[in-house]
């Protein structure tokens, strides 16, 4: 609920930006020549290629796995809320000579893209900024057509610093899943929360303690 009351507010579309100029920035020149390629590689053996697959990158920030994936064919959807990154996007995917299509707005405004379902959804360090897990869950599943995937990678509530005010919102986002603020979702939830949809499989990488790494398909039976 407050973090819906902030959205109201706080409106992308009307300039707002959660994310400074400089930050972005820097942000950018750091992680644009940091992808994982070797991630990508995995991502496009499970799904059986990239080519003229559609890939949502929700939360794609300064666009790098966006431009990456379009690199290898797909028709790639950027959704991100702040307007520095989409401004980065943008250029980035200028220099490298590839088309994207861009959506601006909260993570949970990616909604608006349900009309055309993706092959592939990917959700990348940038989870904990929906509005409510359980909710968000439902929306990338249902931002996912039959037979395509979900990729979610997130830094688990376990290794998070917690002081005073992050403590009570760990505290209630832990034991009654309402959020306050951005706080990351305990370990395990993600899969969970997905766990309770019609899948085909999942793959589940817990080998760093920092994150939560998700892989499933979505059932092709309805």
């Amino acid at each position: 609920m407050i973090n819906s009351l902030h959205a109201l507010f706080h409106r992308p579309h009307d300039g707002w930006d959660p994310v400074r100029r400089e930050y972005a920035e820097t942000y950018a020149a750091r992680e644009c020549g940091n992808v994982d390629v070797a991630l990508i590689d995995q991502l496009e053996q499970w799904i059986g290629g990239l080519r003229d697959k559609r890939v949502l990158d929700l939360g794609g920030g300064p666009g790098q796995y966006s431009v990456a994936f379009a690199q290898r064919g797909a028709l790639v959807t950027w959704h991100d809320v702040s307007r520095n990154y989409l401004r980065i996007a943008r250029q980035h995917a200028d220099r490298a000579g590839i088309e994207l299509q861009f959506s601006l707005g909260y993570l949970d405004d990616a909604g608006t893209l349900g009309d055309h379902p993706f092959d592939l959804v990917f959700n990348r360090v940038c989870w904990y900024y929906c509005k409510n897990d359980r909710s968000f869950a439902k929306l990338v599943y249902a931002l996912i057509k039959p037979g395509g995937a979900g990729y979610i990678d997130t830094h688990p509530a376990e290794v998070e610093e917690r002081h005073g005010a992050s403590r009570v919102a760990h505290f209630f986002n832990h034991w009654l899943a309402w959020k306050i603020g951005h706080p990351f979702p305990p370990h395990g939830r993600v899969a969970r929360l997905f766990q309770q949809y019609p899948i085909d499989y999942m793959i589940l990488d817990y080998t760093s303690a920092r994150n939560d790494r998700v892989f499933f398909q979505k059932s092709r039976v309805p």
